[in-house]
């Protein structure tokens, strides 16, 4: 134990020797909290200053747990079972078991997962004779579980998705609530919801845990939501034994209900609190470090530290400018080969983009190239539902024997058909040896159905029918008439769940994706190639994840892609009032600048493609916000554009017609078609020999001279 203990730095010490009040330890990134919790909770038991039954010690995530069970076992040279060491929620169901008739529960209660708690709202909302098509029980899970995320019951839930099915929000919760009961059930929010009741209506259970508990230790308190904050709250009394570690800066989680001011107000929450810092940073080159405490540093909530390490500065952040989204992956797939080929482990790679929709440029791109990689807590672009969903409608449209596709989308959105009639439709297509489409189209003409999913597949039929008349159209543009038509892009429209919007926005880079291609036949080719590119027995693969995924993960080399305003910071978060939206979205870049070790590149492109029309983009604030002594602007564009970060006119379209002299022999550029040269002019038109593909006539508007 005091090998352990001469091994820490002075701040990392006095946090872990610090026993007289609450404590709050502030650790920047790659400072060693997780070293000084296991090190702190190891010293309580060595020195007997408590039991291991009368220290509670709560984090996130499973794997987070494990951890610091492995490492304190390791020190110790203890068996850590049983101890109080673990999630939140895996705590709050352990203090529920023991009194489960508090609240209207059985010993032995069952723990529904999200199938089960969709299946009972379907009931729910049935038994209110409320259309689940119209109000999906999807969204009221949402809606409750961030009522109970705040700790709120059915009586007194807040005003926010109360207007559910016409202002029957609460009642349904109500209603939901008591059929758990019934079942003698909770679901995950629960768990510690009910620990709120039982401490409401039972306050001498509640200071049985209080004078148990004569220490508290907290992990990423940062990330609190408000039942969890008042859970702590409850549990700490007046002793006050509660140490928190976590950072205000890497608070990045609001989406799912976390409230980075649980952190901020932990010194009016207590009285005569302990403030340690741990700033010194066992991970990252100075440049990187001082670059990364320089834009936090623009955030006005904040509790402040200030990053430093005993390493070089190493490499300058180098600020690449790209002619376009297409050009971005092919400057980060070139460079990641250069240091493959200088001996660099692809693992020690990783890509870190603000959307999910983002990976796709990449992707594409590796997979041409032959470049392995993974996607970090997510799923490969062309893997996802929403995308294997619209595929499915492409191929239908593109074939009438892919039955596979039919049977994916045929009751995508629903159509009414049941398990009974598409086994009608296999049975049919079997006997007279015909694909799924035909027999629909066959059985819809002998009215072999109700009369209304008879009539809803007949509508789908006759949707299929039209799109194929369009099959010449742009790839993109029947892409969106066929996602449009068929009602799937409404039904993520309508869709409340947190995931819905980056489905759509999967969907509108899928349409994105499609200007590459000449027909919706070879986009598919294309895609089949994708699908099979299988690199899951690949030992070394570059890391490809959203700034979220990233969190608590470290990389040699980090590329920081589409730091444009819109994308990131995101249009949503510059929409929202008093700038916390915006402030959460630096404390992203934050994150992103502090997973690198050694080097940093962050990319910004001069047009993206938005729903199949090229626009100006304009560079992040962020990156006028980095200091220039720590920053490289390399390539031409960011020369001339490196002291312009000016907020981008919303929804302006690129036009290359001013300052534009093109004459015969003149080298151009243009969006789709990539470079050529001029060989005639006519007005206004312009005939081009592009390297990519044959002559092609275009309008000047649509070209650039400064390529």
């Amino acid at each position: 134990m005091l090998n352990i203990l001469d091994s820490l730095n002075k701040s990392q010490k006095e946090a872990v020797n610090f026993f007289h009040g609450p404590l709050i330890v502030l650790a920047g990134a790659g400072t060693g909290k997780t070293r000084v919790l296991t090190t702190r909770l190891s010293k309580i038991v060595n020195d007997k200053l408590a039991s291991p039954y009368q220290i509670l010690t709560v984090t996130f995530t499973n794997k987070a747990a494990n951890e610091m069970k492995s490492r304190v076992e390791n020190i110790l040279k203890v068996n850590t079972a049983g101890w109080w060491l673990g999630t939140f929620h895996s705590m709050g169901a352990r203090i529920l078991r023991k009194h489960p008739e508090i609240v209207g529960l059985k010993k032995q209660f069952t723990i529904i997962d999200t199938d089960d708690q969709l299946k009972l709202l379907k009931q729910v909302l049935s038994f209110h004779n409320i259309e689940e098509k119209r109000w999906p029980a999807k969204n009221l899970n949402f809606i409750i579980q961030r009522w109970k995320d705040k700790g709120l019951n059915p009586e007194n839930v807040d005003s926010v998705g109360s207007d559910f099915a016409n202002n029957k929000g609460a009642e349904l919760y109500n209603t939901y609530q008591n059929r758990l009961q019934t079942l003698n059930a909770t679901d995950y929010g629960d768990l510690l919801l009910q620990n709120l009741n039982i401490f409401s209506l039972e306050p001498n259970i509640l200071e049985l845990y209080q004078n148990q508990f004569q220490y508290i230790l907290v992990d990423e308190y940062q990330d609190t939501n408000s039942c969890q904050y008042s859970w702590l709250r409850n549990l700490a009394g007046e002793d006050n034994k509660i140490c928190v570690v976590g950072d205000d800066d890497q608070s990045i989680y609001s989406w799912r209900g976390a409230e980075v001011a649980n952190i901020q107000k932990f010194g009016k929450d207590f009285n005569n609190v302990k403030v340690v810092k741990l700033e010194k940073n066992y991970r990252s080159k100075g440049n990187i470090l001082k670059a990364a405490n320089f834009l936090i540093s623009k955030n006005k909530a904040r509790m402040g530290k200030n990053l430093w390490t005993d390493a070089n500065d190493g490499k300058k952040i180098s600020i690449i400018n790209t002619y376009n989204s297409g050009e971005e992956a092919i400057y980060v797939s070139d460079k990641i080969e250069e240091l493959k080929n200088s001996k660099e482990s692809l693992n020690s790679c990783a890509i870190l983009v603000r959307a999910s929709y983002q990976t796709r440029s990449f992707e594409d791109r590796f997979i041409k190239i032959g470049l392995p990689y993974k996607i970090i807590g997510g799923t490969k672009f062309y893997e996802r539902l929403e995308i294997r969903d619209a595929l499915a409608f492409f191929r239908v449209t593109s074939s009438d024997y892919d039955d596979l596709a039919f049977e994916r989308i045929i009751n995508v959105p629903k159509r009414g058909l049941g398990e009974k009639s598409m086994r009608q439709i296999e049975v049919f297509a079997r006997k007279k040896d015909i694909s799924l489409l035909q027999a629909a189209r066959i059985l819809v003409i002998e009215n072999s159905f109700a009369v209304k999913t008879n009539a809803k597949l007949l509508s789908f039929l006759k949707s299929v029918d039209r799109w194929r008349e369009k099959i010449n159209l742009s790839a993109p543009e029947l892409a969106k008439i066929i996602l449009d038509e068929s009602g799937y892009t409404e039904m993520w429209q309508n869709d409340k769940s947190i995931e819905a919007e980056t489905r759509l926005d999967n969907l509108k880079e899928l349409v994105n994706a499609l200007n590459e291609f000449d027909d919706i036949r070879s986009f598919l080719e294309h895609i089949q190639l994708v699908m099979d590119n299988e690199t899951s027995n690949v030992k070394e693969t570059v890391n490809i994840m959203t700034f979220h995924a990233a969190k608590g993960l470290e990389y040699k080399y980090v590329f920081l892609p589409g730091w444009e305003e819109d994308v990131f910071p995101n249009r949503r978060a510059l929409e929202e009032r008093f700038n916390e939206g915006l402030e959460e979205e630096r404390r992203l870049a934050y994150v992103g600048i502090t997973r690198a070790r050694e080097q940093i590149w962050i990319i910004h492109a001069n047009s993206r493609i938005i729903h199949g029309q090229w626009y100006y983009s304009v560079p992040s604030r962020f990156i006028s916000e980095l200091p220039k002594e720590n920053i490289n602007f390399i390539n031409t564009y960011s020369e001339i554009n490196q002291n312009n970060y000016e907020t981008v006119d919303e929804n302006k379209k690129i036009n290359y017609s001013e300052e534009n002299k093109i004459f015969k022999g003149t080298q151009v550029f243009h969006q789709k078609f990539g470079y050529g040269i001029v060989i005639s002019l006519d007005g206004e038109n312009v005939e081009v020999k592009f390297n990519k593909t044959n002559i092609k006539k275009v309008r000047v508007e649509f070209l650039s001279t400064n390529a």
